[in-house]
């Protein structure tokens, strides 16, 4: 595994150069309302929100480490009861509510989504500690007919986290061409927001517990094969060899992470280290 990685130091250095644009590059670019400009911010605001909510919402390290728990049929120290991680309501009575910057379709299936989110995952940490209710009245049996239904919460708070991101993967690709449409460096901006969402998913996959559904991971590998041989294709942006440096060594850490992968998925386990390496990827990310 790569011990250093620049996911988020090249956006910082790229992002820089958003105002730098020269004049014949800003005669080619299009041109957008100030409507078309306000929605493409909403759409971020709601994206740059749920990102961050996600996060706090499902803790895949938490979600293993109760799952992981419950494994050892009690034989592990006694623990309290434990309650889930805390969250910003005000974040999740937003997300809960798309605003007009989508679809009618679109703000149901976010709304719907969410709010399943929120059920499953209340369900999964009541369930845990009705488990450390019956391992403390030494009830081992019915203690560890609860693992299973805690085995597929955990699949469905995943699935819905994924479904989400899938959900707002297009409208944010839209709204960051409009909001990059002035700067040079637009398809080299666009193609590391798509990877690095990609490759954030394939994380979230990797590291839950159960082991994931093969046939999604392999479907967001290829996706990430694709688009990163599509980013290789892009043309140099004369005049601004820094910024394009930025971008070919994401291109090379990109294409160490498929290894990485592929290389993990092939032993069909995962070792603590490969964990520790893929939370590695993970923060850098982040």
């Amino acid at each position: 595994m790569r011990k250093k990685m620049m996911f988020v130091g090249v956006l910082a250095i790229v992002l820089t150069f958003a105002s730098c644009s020269d004049g014949t590059q800003k005669m080619a670019a299009k041109k957008y309302t100030a409507a078309e400009v306000e929605q493409a911010n909403q759409v971020m605001k709601y994206y740059d929100t749920s990102l961050a909510l996600l996060k706090k919402v499902i803790v895949e390290k938490d979600v293993n480490s109760v799952l992981g728990y419950m494994e050892q049929e009690g034989k592990a120290p006694m623990l309290t009861a434990i309650a889930p991680p805390a969250f910003s309501q005000k974040d999740s009575a937003f997300v809960v509510n798309p605003g007009i910057c989508f679809n009618e379709e679109t703000r149901r299936n976010l709304k719907q989504n969410y709010i399943r989110l929120f059920q499953v995952r209340k369900r999964f940490y009541t369930i845990f500690n009705q488990y450390l209710s019956l391992i403390k009245s030494n009830d081992r049996a019915a203690a560890m007919k609860l693992l299973p239904v805690n085995y597929q919460l955990s699949i469905e708070q995943s699935e819905y986290k994924e479904d989400i991101l899938d959900i707002l993967s297009p409208f944010v690709d839209e709204a960051q061409q409009v909001l990059l449409n002035d700067n040079p460096m637009k398809e080299q901006l666009l193609s590391i927001h798509r990877m690095t969402a990609t490759m954030q998913s394939i994380l979230n996959l990797c590291m839950r517990k159960p082991a994931t559904e093969s046939v999604r991971l392999d479907m967001k590998m290829a996706k990430l094969v694709i688009q990163l041989d599509i980013a290789k294709r892009l043309p140099v942006v004369e005049g601004h060899p820094k910024e394009m440096k930025a971008f070919q060594n994401f291109l090379t850490d990109v294409e160490a992470f498929v290894k990485d992968v592929q290389r993990i998925k092939s032993e069909g386990a995962y070792s603590n280290e490969d964990m520790a390496a893929l939370a590695e990827y993970g923060m850098s990310l982040n």
